[in-house]
């Protein structure tokens, strides 16, 4: 067992000052905590997204303190909780639930982040920022066939994916900005611009593979669960390792094929 403020105080160490405040700026969505439950914690619970499901299995697990991807989504109609809403704060009051999330900063994160990870498990090295900073381009140290990357990132991601081929069936310099990620007229040019030849993230639109095939580059749609998995869980081990079985950590799947 470890105090809650004292575990809260770590992970905002583990993800960094500088970022928690840039996320701070660039970011709506919640980066740190947003309700404060019970003081002492046995186990902490991990996920991508909350929702009622999760949080019903993060009880039945035995834990009072959740960290996510995707947090708790406060927004009212006409000062109205939805539905979704009062049945996921009942649950978090009920049973005295910590809740953290950390959008943009598990997205950004350089070396846990859910970029990042993906990076590093594809063998690439990082090199430079994407997006504003939401994700990277990064490069392999020889070029990758591109049929052998679309196999890796669908074992990786445990996920069918969407492939449009347009650019060099060699590829060197990857972007990678996880989740959402569909690619507006800014972000080609930014690619563009700085010799992408392969961009993988997590969802498209019906406008976006014309434009990828037209601008020449490789695009891999790969779901926006699957490639955000990968943050919360790296956090979660930092968590684990510093503690020890003062904690229990577990991540907790809810299937979702977006």
């Amino acid at each position: 067992m470890v105090k809650r403020d004292e575990l809260i105080d770590f992970i905002y160490e583990a993800i960094g000052e500088k970022l928690l405040e840039k996320a701070a700026q660039k970011d709506e969505m919640a980066n740190g905590v947003q309700v404060l439950g019970g003081e002492n914690v046995k186990k902490v619970a991990l996920g991508v997204s909350l929702n009622e499901e999760l949080l019903k299995e993060a009880v039945k697990r035995g834990s009072n303190f959740c960290i996510f991807h995707h947090g708790l989504d406060v927004g009212t109609y006409k000062s109205r909780l939805p539905l979704y809403s009062q049945k996921r704060l009942k649950l978090i009051f009920k049973n005295d639930i910590t809740i953290m999330a950390f959008h943009y900063a598990l997205d950004a994160q350089p070396a846990i982040g859910n970029s990042a990870v993906i990076i590093k498990k594809l063998g690439a090295k990082i090199k430079e920022p994407l997006w504003d900073e939401w994700g990277y381009i990064a490069t392999f140290e020889r070029p990758q066939d591109i049929h052998d990357l679309a196999h890796k990132c669908e074992k990786l991601f445990n996920h069918d994916i969407f492939v449009v081929e347009a650019g060099p069936h060699k590829v060197k310099t990857i972007g990678v900005v996880s989740g959402g990620a569909k690619p507006y007229v800014e972000h080609i040019a930014e690619m563009e611009s700085k010799g992408v030849e392969l961009f993988i993230s997590g969802e498209t639109s019906e406008s976006v593979p014309h434009k990828m095939q037209e601008s020449g580059i490789n695009y891999f749609a790969c779901g926006h669960y699957a490639t955000e998995v990968f943050g919360v869980q790296e956090l979660g081990k930092k968590i684990k390792s510093h503690f020890g079985n003062k904690i229990d950590v577990e991540f907790i799947d809810i299937e979702n094929p977006i």
